[in-house]
């Protein structure tokens, strides 16, 4: 349990550095009953707070009431919301109260997207689940592979790309507190001294951003967090694989990286340099793998399309 927390937390903190503005919920299974840990919620603190007080294990497993607990809080999700659920199943078995088949039926038609990492041996039924709502399944095999499995989650599936609804959202963008204000911070019902942020809309303050307001529900983000989650809606399109020996126009002919602005060859000061290279789709410019790999997994924007985009 304590390698398992620690992982957790560290997928917490992960998950909202990729997903600013996206809500967990913690679900544990104990004595054959699915318990809520914590709501839906954007603060990863909280979760953190909640999970480390609730280390204990006891009683077999249920995955349909797993299952029916969480499909009654994501049906509530609105369609433009992406609903997908994370199981770390340790246990051999499951004892479920009824027919866990139609509770996968349900999650399937509700687009419930269900993955699962087992700690122990492999199951049919958490292989069946993971199949039939377009999920993952894969067993950890040691500690640095369950830390390499639970991360790969953390990015968003890129289907909600393709499958999210378009929808007008109403949000608002709070201003800091001044310093040395005392105000009641609705979030927590009690007074506070400075720091916080101010609702736009009812001036209510609240603790951190992003959160939907207690007063009004109004949903307020920053502008950073709204920067940070557009590049998972329309990322960038793959750069094609070329030859360093082929003239290609227009920073081909130079040799040299549009990114990093090094040697494209293996031969001359800079021989760690690999000898493949791509090119952008869109502006043309050519790239080596190490600048292909930061652009598309940290930058996500084109410093090419970005150059032609302020040169206009």
């Amino acid at each position: 349990m304590a390698v398992m927390a620690k992982y957790v937390e560290l997928f917490i903190r992960e998950f909202f550095d990729q997903n600013p503005l996206s809500q967990i919920s913690l679900v544990t299974v104990k004595d054959g009953v699915a318990h809520n840990l914590t709501d839906l919620g954007g603060s990863p603190e909280s979760h953190i707070k909640s999970l480390m007080s609730n280390l204990g294990c006891s009683g077999d497993a249920s995955l349909q009431n797993a299952l029916d607990l969480v499909h009654g809080y994501l049906n509530q999700i609105p369609s433009y919301g992406h609903r997908e659920v994370l199981i770390l199943y340790s246990a051999l078995s499951t004892c479920d109260p009824g027919d866990i088949m139609e509770t996968i039926q349900y999650c399937k038609e509700s687009k419930i997207r269900c993955s699962v990492i087992g700690l122990s041996a492999e199951m049919f039924i958490c292989k069946h689940l993971c199949q039939e709502t377009g999920g993952s399944y894969s067993v950890a095999l040691d500690e640095s592979h369950f830390k390499e499995l639970l991360l790969e989650h953390a990015p968003p599936p890129p289907a909600i790309a393709e499958y999210a609804v378009a929808s007008l959202i109403r949000m608002g963008f709070p201003q800091r507190a001044a310093e040395g204000v005392i105000s009641i911070c609705s979030c927590h019902k009690e007074a506070k001294v400075g720091g916080g942020y101010t609702c736009p809309r009812c001036k209510a303050r609240i603790c951190e951003v992003p959160t939907e307001c207690r007063i009004c529900g109004l949903t307020l983000v920053s502008s950073p967090h709204l920067a940070r989650s557009y590049h998972h809606l329309f990322p960038i399109t793959p750069f094609d694989e070329i030859s360093p020996t082929l003239n290609y126009q227009p920073d081909m002919s130079r040799g040299k990286c549009f990114g990093c602005q090094l040697s494209l060859s293996k031969s001359g000061n800079n021989s760690n340099k690999p000898s493949l290279c791509v090119s952008c789709p869109k502006c043309k410019q050519v790239f080596c793998l190490e600048c292909d790999i930061y652009i598309h997994e940290s930058l996500h924007n084109c410093p090419g399309c970005e150059s032609l985009r302020h040169s206009r």
